[in-house]
């Protein structure tokens, strides 16, 4: 009788019993095979997982990164099969087709795939990346964009002329949506949601057009556009966005609605005139993959508890602070996601509404007919909530209604633009907020970035070095390393993660409670550092403290957190050494050893 999966696992030592019965239970939650949520809970290697389903199944195991492939064979099947059955054709032996699948034991696929070449197939095993990395270097986006610009050359070249910035206005509806224009700019759409892209920038040069993902929030160049091509592809996506195709001079936003790889996507569509044309921005949200849960943010048990603390409060305002694009809105709607139930009425005013949530109610700001934050705020008070979300505080009014909302019983959370959590409270001031209102309605403020994670298949494990040591003094206790340095790991680059070094991103936290000492503090001065070193004695962890703990436990390198963190503890003999005037007392001796972001290896496709 053959043995399952979890027992050859556990027999070749890979998995022992406890974390199989973890593994089964994430199973069921999530319906997905024993295999991939193994790789998920990074409990062993996609490698690993393929030689035990070689051997269980007792099938050969093909490997589609060193195999060669004939084009010939990968291309007698429609791309949408190969991505829909997970399979991938090889070559020819005989009269038989050998074909990497996923699972070997689909016989739909099987049988679709022997109708769709007129041959008996010989079924071998293959992973999910693999598969993957087979799509991408015969149907990938470079591949698949190249062939629709050289087809739509060749068409203009047949018809005697091209689409130019001159001619958009006069061209027929046919021509802007010309077959490889269309293609070409399907393509593009479609390879960025291959890629997990966020965002997806079309940058018009001189005499052509970048294309560029966002990729875990690293910019990637995939592809360019010839010039004369150009005017076809943004009159198109304008098209799509519902905007004036005429119009150049101006910034315009839209929005489209597509279904991509399998997933429905809401994309922020945004113009800006440039010098050499319309720079064209498309922000990318994937709703059909919305599974809102805090413990895959990236907190720590203890972080996680003290963040639940504050927002099982009934009432007061939490604000969470950072840059764009360091996920403040994810965290706030999973925060809301687990408030919301059928006894609590939750209300939110966003500008724009990015995620959506049905058991919450969700306003849309539009400033050109009166509905604002502070108007909307008004109105959203009147309706009788329990928590309100606004997306940004960005005026003295929102600022204070926010507070009234606190004040008359309301749980309130919004965001702020500042660089830390304490900043929050200078910047409250700032905006006409007085100290006993912050002290008396604000009940806690988080600072959040978010860093790459280091690819588990090839990080590379090394010795801290003193430099590195002293980067992160005060941040970590040494005294368990028994005067060894710790274990540090770096990117190192392969083919699961196209070379870059990491795959996904997780958070770093900074998480500010207002106690009373800090209250008193509060309303005698606004210095942020003063505030800052009293919420550390209180036990507050900065970004950098946080981020140095993702770095000791391998999640991420020291190189990644230093691109959006620095050391800012300060010790005793720091604060002498200000007192005396020493240079780099407080940050400590930083040295510029962060790369830039021009310096960081990106991937090429």
């Amino acid at each position: 009788m053959n043995k399952k999966l979890g027992e050859l696992l556990i027999e070749a030592g890979i998995i022992s019993e406890d974390k199989l019965q973890d593994v089964l239970e994430k199973q069921k939650e999530t319906g997905r095979r024993i295999g991939e949520v193994i790789i998920d809970m990074q409990l062993a290697l996609e490698d690993e997982i393929q030689d035990i389903l070689a051997r269980q199944l007792g099938m050969p195991k093909i490997d589609l990164y060193e195999e060669k492939i004939d084009p010939d064979m990968a291309r007698l099947v429609p791309p949408d099969m190969i991505k829909r059955h997970q399979v991938f054709p090889v070559r020819k032996e005989g009269n038989q087709l050998v074909v990497a699948m996923v699972d070997p034991l689909n016989l739909l696929a099987i049988d679709d795939l022997r109708l769709s070449t007129g041959m008996d197939i010989l079924p071998q095993i293959t992973s999910p990346s693999a598969i993957s990395f087979a799509f991408d270097q015969f149907f990938g986006v470079s591949h698949e964009a190249q062939k629709s610009i050289e087809e739509f050359q060749a068409d203009r070249l047949k018809k005697g002329y091209i689409i130019d910035e001159t001619l958009v206005d006069k061209a027929t509806l046919k021509e802007i949506e010309d077959a490889p224009i269309v293609k070409l700019v399907d393509t593009i759409l479609n390879g960025a949601a291959d890629y997990r892209a966020s965002d997806i920038h079309l940058e018009p040069k001189d005499d052509y057009m970048v294309v560029r993902y966002r990729v875990d929030g690293m910019l990637h160049r995939i592809l360019t556009v010839p010039k004369n091509a150009i005017p076809a592809v943004t009159a198109r996506l304008k098209i799509m966005a519902r905007l004036d195709t005429s119009e150049r001079r101006k910034p315009q936003d839209g929005r489209i609605g597509l279904n991509l790889a399998d997933s429905e996507y809401d994309i922020r569509f945004s113009t800006l005139p440039t010098l050499f044309g319309e720079k064209i921005v498309m922000r990318l949200l994937n709703k059909s993959s919305q599974d809102y849960k805090l413990t895959d943010l990236g907190y720590d048990e203890d972080e996680l508890s003290v963040w639940n603390s504050l927002i099982e409060q009934p009432n007061g305002i939490i604000l969470i602070t950072g840059p764009t694009g360091c996920g403040k809105s994810t965290t706030l709607i999973t925060s809301l996601a687990k408030l919301a139930t059928e006894q609590v009425n939750v209300v939110t005013i966003e500008d724009p509404v990015e995620y959506q949530l049905d058991t919450i109610n969700q306003v849309h700001v539009n400033p050109k007919v009166g509905l604002t934050f502070a108007s909307g705020m008004r109105t959203v008070v009147r309706q009788d909530p329990d928590i309100i979300m606004v997306g940004e505080i960005r005026d003295g009014e929102t600022a204070d209604l926010a507070v009234n909302a606190a004040l008359t019983g309301h749980l309130v959370l919004s965001t702020l633009h500042t660089n830390d959590a304490p900043g929050a409270v200078p910047r409250m001031e700032s905006m006409g907020v007085p100290a006993y209102l912050i002290n008396a309605s604000v009940i806690g403020i988080m600072a959040q970035r978010l860093i790459r994670r280091l690819c588990q298949h090839c990080k590379e494990a090394y010795e801290a070095n003193e430099e590195e040591l002293e980067f992160m003094r005060g941040a970590y206790d040494d005294s368990q390393y028994e005067g060894k340095p710790p274990l540090l790991y770096r990117a190192k680059g392969c083919k699961f993660c196209k070379h870059v070094g990491y795959t996904g991103r997780t958070g770093v936290f900074e998480i500010f409670r207002m106690s009373n000492t800090i209250k008193e503090l509060i309303t005698t001065t606004t210095a942020i550092h003063l505030i800052k070193r009293q919420a550390r004695k209180e036990g507050m962890l900065t970004l950098w403290e946080s981020g140095v703990k993702k770095v000791i436990a391998g999640v991420t390198s020291l190189e990644e957190l230093l691109r959006v963190a620095r050391p800012d503890y300060e010790t005793e003999a720091d604060v002498e050494g200000v007192a005396a005037g020493i240079p780099g007392a407080v940050r400590g001796p930083l040295t510029e050893t962060a790369p830039k972001l021009a310096e960081v290896k990106g991937f090429e496709v």
